[in-house]
């Protein structure tokens, strides 16, 4: 098995074989990395306890409170990773931020207060759901004046692939939360434990592995195994509660890992380049 991602790691890499020139992320960067994962793992966990359990006050808090995390934590992780040039650790934080901004603009949250303003049922964030992020941008342009942390991140990718798709492993925890919605809490709240673990465990392996054939095996082994998981515990769900398109679900999933591991296309386009630079 080694042998075989080691030959997949070489066809993606250019120039440094197997052997990342950065090497794997420090202990401090492996837990800021992870930190996304657990934060919106916990989120889902506490927002899959059943409505019939007796649960203190502060637990429902503290559940809003994670749900709340959830939207501002990638966001704070955007803004660091701009001023610290974007280090490996910040990619998921990036794209998330984006893509939460973007889902959020038509989602409502009823019930959820935010200094002294309470949303409704009908009430959408709108505008609203890019403050996070927009505020974030300004004052880490405000701290580097400069741009060029932008450019580094996509430079980066360019130079090691994996971050991209390390970058859209982040929209996992929305996934997540798609995939369950409306499936019964007692039911799924074993399977958010589950891939929170899951979650985090990838994002260490990933960002401690020195080499880059491991950083590969731990993306495909973690991403495939959450995607099947999210594809196939509600699929029995519904299998058994309604009716459900099985091989539409199958397709699905297959589609998901095929587009977050496409970026292996880019270190193929890269050998080519410069292939065709040295003849």
């Amino acid at each position: 098995m080694s042998e075989a991602i080691e030959r997949f790691g070489e066809a993606s890499e250019i120039g440094t074989a197997l052997r990342d020139v950065h090497g794997p992320s420090s202990w401090g960067e492996a837990l800021a990395g992870m930190t996304l994962f657990l934060v919106s793992g916990l989120g889902l966990i506490f927002n899959e306890i059943p409505h019939e359990w007796v649960v203190p006050l502060w637990l429902t808090h503290l559940a809003g409170a994670l749900l709340l995390a959830s939207l501002l934590v990638p966001a704070i992780g955007f803004g660091i990773g701009w001023i610290r040039d974007f280090p490996r650790w910040s990619y998921p934080y990036s794209g998330l931020a984006l893509l939460v901004s973007l889902y959020m603009m038509n989602a409502a949250t009823p019930g959820l207060r935010i200094l002294n303003y309470t949303f409704g049922r009908n009430d959408p964030w709108g505008w609203r759901a890019w403050i996070p992020v927009s505020v974030m941008a300004v004052i880490a342009l405000l701290i580097t004046r400069s741009l060029r942390p932008l450019f580094k991140l996509f430079t980066n990718i360019w130079e090691d692939w994996t971050r991209l798709t390390y970058g859209m492993f982040g929209f996992i925890p929305l996934l997540i939360w798609i995939g369950f919605d409306e499936v019964d809490r007692l039911y799924s709240l074993p399977f958010m434990v589950a891939l929170t673990f899951l979650m985090v465990g990838t994002a260490l392996t990933y960002l401690r592995s020195a080499r880059q054939w491991q950083r590969v095996l731990a993306l495909l082994v973690g991403i495939i195994l959450i995607v099947t998981i999210i594809a196939a515990a509600p699929t029995v769900y519904w299998l058994e509660n309604g009716w459900v398109n099985v091989q539409g679900t199958v397709m699905m999933a297959t589609i998901v890992v095929a587009v977050v591991f496409s970026p292996v296309l880019i270190s193929l386009l890269r050998r080519s380049t410069q292939s065709i630079r040295a003849a």
